[in-house]
């Protein structure tokens, strides 16, 4: 079974993990979080920011 991801916007990101859009962009730069550019924006992984608040 595969299960779908589910994607969250920057702003969503950032309301979830409580961080500011520049942390978001360096978590996003280090590798820290699963991300797919569409067209401008970002969207992350639910999950990798479930494992980012972990970090935190």
């Amino acid at each position: 079974m595969s299960k779908e991801k589910k994607w969250l916007s920057s702003k969503e990101t950032q309301r979830a993990a409580k961080i500011k859009g520049c942390d978001l962009m360096h978590y996003r730069i280090q590798g820290k979080l699963d991300f797919e550019k569409r067209g401008n924006a970002y969207f992350y992984t639910e999950e990798s920011v479930k494992g980012l608040k972990k970090t935190q």
